[in-house]
């Protein structure tokens, strides 16, 4: 499994986790449980780049994960993803001043933020997801949808700005991507804006969001080592959404004007943080799982009638480690899209919250803090009394 390291091609990645074989097919909900029960398991072997910190899944083959319209991995039904989406989106349009220039989103999901770009800003734009499953064309907005990949080379549409949230840690080779585009910037000037879970955050804590879509993990070093490899200067680079997210902003062409951060690019101090995470999460996972096994148990015997509430992901990845047993109550979601339907390998069913007014759960399990307050408030109006507890 020997491996160079994608980010800063100096190191040879070495591993340090093995969790087995957990579910490809995260963001896919099945109508049939027995379908679900027999979607397909991948091997997760983390390695690392003494190097820079990088962090990939060794074991990853891109022949088992097909991206289509049968995925669902849309945050947008969340208030406070909205409300995130909403403050990013003002953010670009102000700082790269976009009336008139062309936004390529690669990885456009469904299109709302890029429609909600281009609305806001007076831009046009392109975007790309094989998991787009909308009207595909010019959109009222501005924007053009196309459900499949985005073309690579001369192929791509010439662009003032590409964005890409949550794609890049997906993508087999990310050096090849973030170089393909830096390619046909040519000598005009243009910048992007990347969006990727921190890895310091995934790897510091229980690990529910590692899971097998996630070829790559970034941390502040190692990603800056990538993007300047590729030929592009680093603009600015932080956390965002609780310290879940890490952002970085490019750009090429834009000669010896000053950097529009304010934040010091990342040095080698900053790789450290990684290191520690990854020296210590095969053992810190082991014990979550173990200890939330255990603590479903004893709500269960208690008569808490527990439930866990977010079916994405980071639940998905939960349920394989802390209750493939299925001692849980519920599951529930606010994306009326998987109501009713039923989750990879665990098989658990996502119901309404709804459900919940009279289930009458007193526990509720979550695994994204993000999400606590809106969560609470929409306890209190289904009428449930229930402990809150953060996985």
């Amino acid at each position: 499994m020997s491996r160079t390291c994608d980010a800063c091609a100096e190191g040879t990645l070495v591993t340090f986790a093995d969790l087995g074989d957990i579910p490809v097919l995260c963001g896919v909900h099945w109508a049939d449980a027995g379908a679900a029960a027999a979607s397909p398991v991948g091997r997760m072997t983390l390695g690392y780049c003494p190097n820079c910190a990088y962090v990939r899944n060794l074991a990853f083959d891109p022949a088992v994960l097909v991206y289509d319209k049968t995925m669902d991995t849309n945050l947008h039904f969340s208030p406070a993803f909205q409300a995130f989406s909403a403050e990013l989106v003002k953010h670009l349009a102000g700082r790269y001043q976009l009336a008139g220039k062309r936004v390529l989103d690669i990885g456009c999901g469904q299109g709302e933020f890029l429609r909600e770009l281009c609305h806001h800003s007076g831009a046009t734009g392109v975007g790309y997801d094989a998991m787009y499953a909308g009207v595909e064309g010019p959109d009222p907005s501005g924007a053009e949808f196309h459900s499949g990949y985005a073309p690579r080379g001369a192929e791509l549409p010439s662009f003032d700005l590409f964005t890409s949230r949550h794609w890049f840690e997906h993508i087999a080779d990310p050096y090849e991507f973030l170089a393909d585009l830096r390619a046909q910037a040519g000598d005009r000037e243009v910048h992007g804006y990347i969006e990727v879970p921190d890895a310091v955050y995934d790897l510091s804590t229980a690990g529910w969001e590692v899971i097998y879509p996630h070829v790559s993990y970034f941390d502040a070093y190692s990603l800056v080592r990538i993007a300047e490899r590729a030929g592009w200067r680093v603009e600015d680079t932080g956390t965002l959404f609780g310290g879940m997210f890490r952002f970085i902003e490019l750009s090429a062409n834009a000669g010896d004007r000053p950097r529009l951060g304010d934040q010091p690019i990342p040095g080698p101090a900053e790789k450290e943080r990684q290191l520690a995470a990854v020296s210590t999460f095969q053992e810190r996972n082991a014990a979550e799982q173990k200890r939330w096994r255990s603590r479903i148990a004893e709500l269960v015997e208690a008569g808490a009638k527990p439930v866990m509430w977010g079916a994405g992901s980071r639940g998905v990845q939960f349920l394989t480690f802390a209750d493939a047993d299925k001692r849980l109550a519920a599951v529930v979601d606010v994306n009326p899209r998987k109501w009713g339907r039923y989750l990879p390998v665990t098989a658990h069913r996502v119901d309404d919250p709804a459900t919940l007014t009279s289930l009458q759960p007193t526990a509720v399990i979550i695994t994204n803090p993000s999400y606590q307050k809106e969560i609470a408030a929409a306890l209190v109006e289904l009428g449930v009394e229930a402990e809150l507890l953060i996985a």
